[in-house]
Order: structure tokens, then sequence, then C-alpha cells
């Protein structure tokens, strides 16, 4: 039997782990709304931080250099497991993504995945639609709002498996991913037609 020092120890021992635990699941901002600390920059384009919403303008498109899929802000450290969420507007016509788990080198769309923003409301889904992991999975629904309006994401990943919610609706639930499993999140912008918005950039880190 176990004297009450040992439970007592054990006892401490417990609550530090789930403290620790805690911590670790508690979200936090990406993005301050002041400047690009924390960020950087690949491949040009231009990314300002405008009353507290960070904008990416003039981007470089894929065929001018078929190693990128346009211009991406990236985060400077890597991540593995985690639940991103933040919100994004459109321009029209524009095109942009979230890449995640992406490499430096080649295309971080194919590196890592690409949760796909393009201006595209009220279309049928498919593998290149909003919301869908581009070019392997199509969302069961296209849930992106007109260009101009606010969206919300929620990209969470655990392991193999990638779960992807906009508006409140879960849309891609994908468990057989086959690419990296840590790697950079970067916010892209695909050519110099598109405006893309974003704020309120948190992670939880799992």
């Amino acid at each position: 039997m176990m004297n009450l020092r040992a439970v007592s120890l054990l006892a401490v021992l417990a609550a530090l782990v789930l403290s620790v635990r805690a911590a670790e699941a508690e979200p936090r901002a990406l993005f301050n709304g002041r400047d690009l600390s924390g960020w950087v920059s690949m491949f040009g384009g231009e990314w300002t931080v405008e009353d507290g919403v960070l904008v990416g303008r003039n981007g470089t498109n894929w065929t001018t250099n078929p190693e990128v899929s346009g211009s991406w802000l990236r985060t400077e450290k890597e991540y593995g497991d985690f639940v991103l969420e933040l919100e994004y507007s459109i321009s029209p016509r524009g095109n942009s993504g979230i890449h995640f788990r992406s490499a430096l080198v080649k295309n971080p769309t194919f590196t890592g995945y690409e949760v796909q923003i393009v201006d595209d409301a009220g279309r049928a889904p498919h593998k290149g639609s909003a919301g869908s992991l581009y070019d392997v999975i199509a969302p069961n629904k296209n849930m992106s709002k007109p260009a101009g309006e606010w969206n919300t994401v929620r990209l969470t990943c655990r392991g193999n498996r990638i779960q992807v919610a906009v508006n409140g609706e879960e849309i891609v639930d994908f468990a057989e991913a086959t690419r990296s499993t840590r790697g950079y999140i970067g916010l892209q912008n695909h050519d110099a037609r598109s405006v893309v918005k974003f704020r309120n950039i948190r992670i939880t880190e799992l």
C-alpha cells in the first residue's frame, strides 16, 4: 500500500501534467493585428496591415515560376498537429489559399496541403472550389460567401486526419493524408488580380 507521501506526490505530478496539457491546448494569435511579426514573405507579392487586417496584393502567378503556387506569407516556425482558426475575404475573381504542413522548396500546395480560397459562392463543389483540399478532395458543400464578405475557417490537423469547417459547417473530413505531417502554415495570394484579407488568425497546438 502506498503511503500518504507517495499519494501526495502522485497527485502533484498529475496536476502538473494536466496544467501543461491545458497550456499546450490554449489558442494563441498568429497575427498581432499591427505588423508582420512572426511571418516571412515568399516569392514576392505585397503584404500589408490595414486597420488590423492582413491584406495581400500583387501576387506572383505560378506560371511565372512553376515551382511555386503564387506568392505566400508563411509562419516562421513549423507546425504539426493543430487547430487553425481565421477569417478571410476575397476580391471578385480572386484566388488564394491556406497552405499547411508545407516545405520551403517547390510548390507548398503539394509539399503539404492547401485549403482553397476562391470567389465561387453558389457553385457546385469540386477539388478546386472554396474549402477543398486543393486537388485532393472536394468539400461536401460549398459554404463560401460572395466576394467581399467575411468567411470563417477552422482547420484541424491531427496525425493523418484533416478536417475543414467553413462558416460553421464541417465540409471536409479527410483521414488518408500521406504527405508531410509537419511544416509551415502559409497564406497565399495566387496572382495580381486577387486581393485577399485575413484577420483573427489563431492557432491551438495539439
